[in-house]
C-alpha cells in the first residue's frame, strides 16, 4: 500500500491500465490456444508488448523525477528510448511469426472456435476501451500559455498509452467481428486473414517506433529542427559566426540544442550574458530544452579577422 501511496496520480493510473491487460493477455492467451484463434493470439501478444510499454511509462515517470548524479551526469533520460527500441524490436519479430504462421493457416486450414473469439475478444474490448477512458483524463494537448505546454509535454508517455490503448480497442472490435464472421458464414479462414492483417498493422508501427528510438540512441538530429534553431542564433545581431552545432533527442520530451557563437572581443562580459540569456529565451521557445552556447572571438571566426555581424556563417 505504501508503495501505492508514493506512486504519481499518473503513475497510478498506469498502473490500473497494467493489471487490467495482465489480466487480458492472459485470458486471451489461454482461450486462443482453446479456440484454436490465431487472431486471439497475435492481439494478446500485442496486449502483451503494451504491458511492457505501460511498465516503461510508470518506470519513465518515476525515473524523470530522479536527478542527475555524478555518475548519471544526464539523469536517466535515455531509458524511455532505450526500452522502446527492445520492446519495439521484440514486438516486431512477434508480428513476423504471426504472419508466417497465418500464411500456413491459409495453406493448411485449422477448425476456430468462432464463439470462443468473439466472446474473449469482447471482453478484451471492454478492458481496452475502459483502459483508454482511464488514461484519457491526460490524452488532450493543452496550447494556451508556456505552463501548460510544459504540462502537455509532461503527459507525453500517457497520451502515447492512451493511443495505445484505443488502437487495441479498434483491433479487438475486428476480432469480434472476424468470430461473428465465422459463426454466420462458416469460414475458417477469416481468422488467418485477420491475423494477417493485424501482423501488417503492428509491423508498421512497431517499425516506426524502431526507427524512431533508433535514431535517438543514435544521437540523429531533426534537419528542420537545427535548421530553426541555427537561424535563431545567426538572426542576433552581434553574433557574426556559428559552428559545431550539435541536436540531439534522448528522450520523446528533450531536444538537446549547443552550438559555438562567435562575439566581437571588445564586448564585456556582462554584455556577452546578455546575448547569451537572450538566444536561451529564443531558443527554448523554439523546442530546445538543454542548452549550451560557447561565446568565443574572432579568433575561431574562420580566419576573417574581423566580426561584422552577418558577414559569413558557419555551420
Amino acid at each position: 500500500m505504501s508503495i501505492i501511496k508514493n506512486l504519481s496520480a499518473d503513475q497510478r493510473r498506469v498502473a490500473l491500465v497494467i493489471a487490467l491487460n495482465i489480466a487480458i493477455v492472459i485470458i486471451e492467451s489461454t482461450v486462443g490456444v482453446i479456440s484454436g484463434s490465431l487472431a486471439l493470439l497475435s492481439d494478446a501478444w500485442h496486449n502483451l508488448s503494451d504491458v511492457l510499454a505501460l511498465v516503461v511509462t510508470v518506470i519513465a515517470l518515476g525515473l524523470g523525477t530522479r536527478p542527475a548524479n555524478a555518475e548519471m551526469t544526464y539523469g536517466y533520460v535515455r531509458s524511455e528510448m532505450m526500452a522502446t527500441f527492445i520492446n519495439a524490436g521484440f514486438l516486431s519479430l512477434l508480428m513476423i511469426w504471426v504472419a508466417v504462421e497465418a500464411v500456413d493457416r491459409l495453406l493448411h486450414p485449422m477448425p476456430v472456435n468462432g464463439w470462443l473469439t468473439m466472446i474473449t475478444a469482447g471482453v478484451a474490448l471492454l478492458v481496452n476501451a475502459a483502459s483508454a477512458v482511464i488514461l484519457g483524463g491526460h490524452a488532450h494537448v493543452h496550447t494556451h500559455d508556456d505552463d501548460e505546454e510544459e504540462e502537455a509535454e509532461h503527459d507525453l508517455n500517457v497520451r502515447a498509452a492512451f493511443w495505445h490503448m484505443a488502437s487495441d480497442a479498434i483491433l479487438s472490435l475486428a476480432v469480434v467481428l472476424g468470430g461473428g464472421a465465422m459463426i454466420l458464414w462458416g469460414i475458417p479462414w477469416i481468422d488467418s486473414v485477420l491475423s494477417l492483417l493485424f501482423a501488417l498493422v503492428i509491423f508498421i508501427a512497431s517499425g516506426k517506433l524502431l526507427a524512431r528510438s533508433f535514431h535517438s540512441l543514435m544521437d540523429r538530429a531533426d534537419p528542420k529542427m537545427v535548421a530553426k534553431l541555427s537561424t535563431i542564433l545567426i538572426n542576433h545581431p552581434m553574433v557574426c559566426q556559428t559552428h559545431d552545432i550539435h541536436l540531439n533527442h534522448p528522450s520523446s520530451r528533450e531536444h538537446y540544442f549547443s552550438a559555438h557563437i562567435v562575439l566581437d572581443e571588445t564586448l564585456t562580459l556582462g554584455e556577452v550574458e546578455t546575448i547569451i540569456e537572450t538566444l536561451r529565451h529564443d531558443l527554448s521557445h523554439a523546442g530546445a530544452t538543454h542548452i549550451l552556447l560557447q561565446p568565443e572571438t574572432v579568433k575561431y571566426d574562420g580566419g576573417n579577422g574581423q566580426c561584422d555581424g552577418h558577414s559569413e556563417h558557419n555551420h
